[in-house]
This record gives structure tokens, C-alpha cells and sequence, in this order.
């Protein structure tokens, strides 16, 4: 069994499954520059936020205010606020298989540390 020919596999199921039809969809469904100029401002805010909270920094009111802004907008917007809930889900599928997937070498390193 080649480890490469079952994550090319892996990529296939992924193409084809649920989640991905439902993000690709909802994506597709925002024809609009601006609506999508808003999905795309709201992720690079919220990327900026987790990074600052992970450096414990202070994350400035005007970004705060700037993504509660862009949440408010989307969750006003049913098109905008699908898109983001596909993108949880296939988030959701994506870490499920990573955990799936690195399980032997968690199992490997904790129980030769262990040692």
C-alpha cells in the first residue's frame, strides 16, 4: 500500500464529498464583488484577531469593531453567512482527518516518550 496513492484518494473523497459541494455552492452562490470583498475582509480580521491572541496581544478596538461590523453584515445576509457555515463544516471534516491521519505518530511519540 502506497501512503501517496491513498492521500491522492483521500483528496478525490474530499472533492466529492457533502461538504465541499456545500462550500463550493454557497461560494459560487455570491456573485457580488462587494459581498465577497466583505467574506474576504472578515477572514483576514479574524485570521489578524487569532494571531494576536496567540502572541498575547492586545487586539485593537478598531479591528473589534471592524469585525463585529463585517459579522453583523453577514449574519444579516443569508448567502454570506452560508458560506461561512460551509466553511466550518468542511473545517470540521478537514480536522476530523487530520486527527485520523497523524493518530500513528501521536501514538508512536507517546509511547516512546513514556520511556
Amino acid at each position: 500500500m502506497n501512503p501517496y496513492d491513498k492521500a491522492h484518494e483521500l483528496a478525490g473523497a474530499i472533492r466529492r464529498s457533502e461538504e465541499f459541494r456545500q462550500l463550493l455552492e454557497s461560494w459560487d452562490g455570491i456573485k457580488d464583488v462587494e459581498d465577497r470583498g466583505v467574506l474576504d475582509r472578515y477572514r483576514e480580521l479574524q485570521m489578524e484577531y487569532q494571531v494576536q491572541v496567540s502572541q498575547g496581544k492586545e487586539v485593537s478596538g478598531d479591528s473589534m469593531r471592524e469585525l463585529e461590523v463585517l459579522m453583523k453584515k453577514i449574519k444579516e445576509r443569508k448567502d454570506l453567512s452560508r458560506v461561512l457555515e460551509a466553511e466550518a463544516r468542511i473545517g470540521t471534516l478537514m480536522g476530523d482527518i487530520n486527527r485520523i491521519v497523524t493518530e500513528p505518530l501521536e501514538k508512536f511519540y507517546h509511547s516512546h516518550w513514556k520511556k
